[in-house]
């Protein structure tokens, strides 16, 4: 799935950004040894929360308590009780009545179903998250194009490499509260109003969440609802808004390790350019149901924002497989995948050296990282996941590949303009194609018993070239415009006896007149909205969108 990635110059907080992927600009440090972070400074007025635990303590008063998915004297680290808590995420039903996560929480019994975020979002909030309620070191780096500095975000707040204070960041210590102390099971949840009237953006509604009249709220709310630490709660939105994925990328903030080791908590990365789009999907489980083999499963937010998607080993497997998560192969831009960060990739682990903080590959993940420069061993994992993964029965791969088909129809339905919709569809019938003798079918009985006449109106298009893929703001009563025109075009079609293929839904030299003046017809003008840059769009001005090369049998040679 196809998400906006872009590059930003941090420079005030007035400027506000969102993405399923880059936010931040990186540096793509991506080294196998440490990182260098700022100077660890104790009890400034923009600290977060204060660190009180080391990743690697299992011995200590603190280690040795019960948490929210472990018991007393585990004997585990606080990166396995990191991996335990996110395999502990209950999956139930979602909002949109497909199937979300459930997030337990160290207060009680609180459980919150998964936020409305997009995918690189989720990705960070689960670690950030865990970091703030046990007292963890967390921090990611960016770089700051405008001052040509690194910045940094985490347990202090936003800092430079001297641990003071970025301009335009919050003193969080001294401009937030923290109930932590005063809280205890039975007592009522405190609030904060502003927090929780704060959004990520007009996407970001969380449904089971409502204001003190009943009025929709956001991403606000819910850190509202997930932090006692209040500080946290504004940290964890300014996180999101000004880092995403090209900074997960970044070898400063996780490294890429081999397939075999995988576990929940891990992150894998879909990037092919340099610069621009991608797609995260954060590690759930991973079981070994068979000897030598592994079963993941994954939840993934999205763009527009949405609760978390859970998807089970069969239908993840895909995910892990492609090319373009760091496999063999070039993207468009003739770049190797390999070079582009993609693949299994897991979190640093921020630790304290010397006065200084550092983000290092912790000493039970030397032997699992791969190094970074080695282009060959990190081309080589998705055939290796390939091998190792689970597959099921051709009638369970069947099964799940019709279930992606109706997924990406259903948002298509949804949000007409999105290409990551439309490459998900295309990537369902590859894999059908791929099983089709084991179905006793050829390629073109695929097609024929499976493809429909929207498959061909929303036909794939090169995100690259195509201003449709940044338009993300098109909703179900334009789809509703848009396949009344193609139903009304085969219609006519057919009364003449010949066959057209489908107009494709895109940006044509008039722009989307087309569509435009069909809802004008059907005195749904209103329906209708102009094309919108709803994420930096760097082919904006693109005369004409560009088709992929379909593999598909052509519409007129269907029965």
């Amino acid at each position: 799935m196809r998400h906006w990635l872009f590059l930003l110059v941090l420079a005030v907080l007035g400027l506000t950004v969102t993405g399923c992927a880059d936010s931040a600009d990186s540096e793509t440090a991506d080294v196998v040894g440490d990182a260098s972070g700022p100077i660890a400074k104790r009890n400034t007025a923009w600290e977060v929360w204060s660190v009180e635990n080391a990743w690697a303590d299992k011995d200590t008063f603190a280690a040795k308590k019960a948490g929210v998915s472990w018991a007393a004297n585990s004997g585990l680290t606080w990166e396995q009780k990191f991996e335990a808590w996110v395999s502990s995420f209950e999956v139930v039903p979602s909002e949109n009545g497909g199937k979300t996560i459930s997030i337990p929480t160290p207060f009680g019994d609180k459980k919150l179903r998964g936020p409305t975020l997009e995918c690189a979002e989720f990705g960070m909030v689960m670690r950030a998250t865990f970091a703030s309620w046990y007292k963890l070191p967390f921090y990611m780096r960016a770089w700051d194009a405008k001052a040509k500095k690194s910045m940094y975000a985490g347990h202090f707040g936003f800092v430079d490499s001297d641990g003071n204070r970025f301009p335009g960041f919050p003193s969080f210590r001294d401009q937030y509260k923290n109930y932590e102390s005063s809280w205890k099971p039975g007592d009522t949840w405190p609030s904060d109003a502003n927090l929780r009237l704060r959004h990520l953006g007009a996407d970001d509604t969380v449904a089971f969440l409502t204001g003190p009249n009943g009025e929709q709220v956001g991403a606000g709310a819910y850190f509202d609802e997930l932090f006692l630490n209040k500080r946290t709660g504004y940290f964890m939105r300014l996180l999101l808004l000004y880092y995403g994925s090209v900074n997960l990328a970044d070898g400063s903030n996780m490294f890429p390790i081999q397939p075999e080791a995988t576990r929940a908590g891990d992150i894998l990365l879909e990037r092919w350019q340099k610069e621009g789009i991608g797609h995260t999907i954060p590690v759930l489980r991973v079981t070994s149901p068979i000897e030598n083999k592994l079963a993941i499963e994954i939840a993934t937010g999205s763009m527009p924002r949405r609760q978390p998607v859970y998807a089970d080993a069969l239908s993840s497997r895909s995910y892990f497989t492609m090319d373009a998560t760091g496999g063999a192969g070039k993207a468009w831009d003739g770049t190797e995948y390999a070079k582009l960060g993609g693949g299994i990739r897991r979190w640093r682990t921020a630790t304290k050296r010397n006065g200084r903080w550092f983000n290092d590959v912790g000493a039970g993940d030397k032997a699992v990282a791969v190094d970074p420069t080695d282009y060959e061993a990190i081309g080589a994992r998705p055939a290796k996941f390939d091998q190792i993964l689970v597959t099921g029965s051709i009638d369970e791969q069947k099964a799940v590949l019709l279930s992606k088909l109706d997924s990406a129809r259903s948002h298509l339905s949804e949000h007409p303009a999105s290409c990551s919709a439309r490459e998900t569809r295309e990537q369902a019938f590859e894999g059908l194609y791929d099983i089709a003798s084991n179905l006793g079918m050829t390629k073109t009985q695929i097609d024929q018993q499976y493809r429909t006449l929207d498959d061909y109106v929303f036909g794939a298009l090169v995100y690259e070239q195509s201003k449709t893929c940044c338009w993300n703001s098109t909703t179900p009563k334009m789809a509703e415009i848009i396949l009344d025109y193609a139903h009304a075009e085969k219609a006519d079609a057919d009364a003449k006896g010949i066959c057209v293929e489908p107009t494709v839904f895109r940006a044509r030299a008039d722009g989307y007149k087309l569509w435009q003046d069909h809802a004008k017809k059907l005195g749904r003008e209103a329906d209708w909205l102009a094309w919108s840059e709803d994420e930096p769009c760097a082919q904006r001005d693109v005369k004409e969108d560009t088709l992929e090369a379909s593999t598909a049998s052509p519409f007129c040679a269907m029965p």
